[in-house]
């Protein structure tokens, strides 16, 4: 028998002899581009010290980063173009809109664009105090060809609504997305930390370039037929790791990693990537009602803010899914289906299925299981970096259906498989206050956590000299 080495050079040379981890569960870095102008960075406190003294002269070096603090919004060059999204057919949102608007043509001297639907609204059209800052706004629609580029000139967006208005912009930019302004004016809101009452210190702010980023982050869901190529164990999409977080680098940024251009140059990063088909330009003006179930035979991709739901569809049956996670098989599903949800989704149908709530700065997935027919069946999370697969398999009773965001519903039939990744765009949202406040505020106020009268306390009182004390057996009259 060998005997064990004992040297510190003989373990090391053993050890360097063993296989490497070749996969890492971190979750891939967020692209520090948001749209055409905006970057961002970590928030910093300078210096660093505490009670016994500076550290600015140790290892750690000379700035410590604060998680409060969220990304700081920095612009490379003055903003001058800017999308405002608002709610459809509400009147309260349509008085702002205007309002908005006219300071943003008017004061600030800024190029607005708006949707073509929007302009033809009843309120909109006919105002005629409106009329001449409506004659100033530029209109796109996602079914145009030309949306890609109009889209791409795009600084930052104004959303004025609520949680679901939210989700269409993210539908709308499939990679890189400029700053959000989210402005509560939507029913429940727990997205849009925004007052919209003070909407013209915050633009002015947003303008100077003073403000956090709350970065939620977005996964990349790809459908798979099982007649595809990308079905197969050796296609790139059914190996385990960062294939396809390569593959969405790669079209974001072509002339850095062909080595077209000079990586010092201007033009070797496009300021916004060419965007992937959107679920508007698949589906419509606001993506099909998640009632109707489409089937699609090609392979297809989405960037998905809250949850991707795969369920039993149309079936009577219970559904039957095989969960994978870096191409190993982890369990399978029996009920009535699967939810992989970011941390921003987590407040959403995953917290209705039982789900933990998770801050959106934690770089995971949770995936939760719908009415499971199983006692031990709780939810879970995941690291970032891994890749989940969801199958139907071929032997099962009923097939399934896929929904992105609650939208865009697509059957899923025997073999068919969705891929879950985390996205290296995520959607960057002006704060409020700071990210972590915004968030217990938003538990508080939208979704009443762990509201409930408090207990009272005891009232005072005086003890008499007849009455009993604590080790006897008569107390005072309550």
């Amino acid at each position: 028998m060998a005997s064990d080495p004992g040297s510190y050079s003989e373990k090391r040379e053993l050890f360097s002899k063993q296989p490497k981890r070749q996969r890492n569960s971190d979750a891939p870095a967020p692209m520090a581009r948001f749209g055409r102008r905006a970057t961002g960075h970590d928030h910093e406190v300078s210096p660093c010290t505490s009670r016994k003294g500076n550290f600015s002269d140790s290892k750690l070096g000379d700035f410590l980063l604060d998680p409060s603090g969220g990304t700081q919004l920095t612009w490379e060059d003055e903003p001058k173009n800017v999308l405002v999204i608002k709610k459809y057919r509400d009147r309260e949102v349509t008085v702002k809109f205007k309002e908005i608007c006219q300071f943003l043509v008017e004061e600030k001297k800024l190029d607005v664009m708006v949707e073509k639907d929007v302009l033809s609204e009843k309120d909109v059209r006919n105002d005629l105090l409106f009329a001449r800052t409506c004659g100033e706004l530029r209109s796109f629609c996602a079914d145009d060809e030309d949306c890609d580029q109009k889209l791409s000139e795009i600084d930052f967006v104004v959303s004025l609504g609520g949680d679901g208005t939210l989700l269409h912009i993210s539908s709308l930019f499939q990679t890189s997305v400029p700053p959000i302004l989210a402005f509560r004016l939507g029913s429940l809101g727990f997205l849009t930390s925004l007052d919209v009452s003070d909407y013209r210190p915050i633009i002015e702010k947003v303008l100077l370039g003073s403000a956090s980023l709350t970065l939620r982050s977005r996964l990349n869901c790809t459908i798979v037929p099982a007649h595809s190529p990308a079905a197969t164990p050796t296609s790139p999409l059914a190996n385990g790791g960062r294939t396809d977080v390569h593959q969405e680098t790669r079209r974001a940024i072509p002339s850095i990693i062909e080595g077209s251009g000079s990586s010092g140059s201007s033009d070797a990063l496009p300021c916004v990537p060419r965007r992937l088909p959107t679920a508007d330009q698949q589906f419509g003006a606001r993506g099909r009602s998640s009632s109707v179930i489409t089937r699609n035979t090609q392979t297809s991709h989405m960037l998905v803010l809250n949850e991707v739901v795969i369920d039993r569809g149309q079936s009577a049956f219970l559904s039957n899914l095989e969960i994978l996670c870096n191409g190993r098989t982890v369990t399978d599903v029996q009920g009535d289906g699967l939810i992989v949800a970011t941390p921003t989704g987590s407040t959403a149908y995953a917290a209705a299925a039982g789900a933990s709530m998770v801050h959106p700065s934690v770089q995971a997935m949770v995936v939760t299981p719908i009415c499971p027919h199983s006692l031990s069946f709780r939810p879970i999370m995941v690291p970032g970096g891994v890749k989940i697969e969801v199958r139907v398999p071929i032997g099962g009773r009923g097939t399934g259906a896929v929904s992105c965001d609650g939208k865009n519903r697509q059957e899923l039939n025997h073999g068919d498989s969705v891929h879950i990744t985390m996205s290296i765009y995520p959607l960057p949202c002006v704060a409020g206050i700071d990210p972590i406040a915004d968030w217990f505020n938003s538990l508080s106020t939208c979704l009443q956590w762990n509201a409930r009268a408090k207990q009272k306390h005891f009232d005072p009182y005086e003890a008499h000299e007849d009455e009993e004390t604590v080790d006897g057996s008569h107390h005072p009259e309550m």
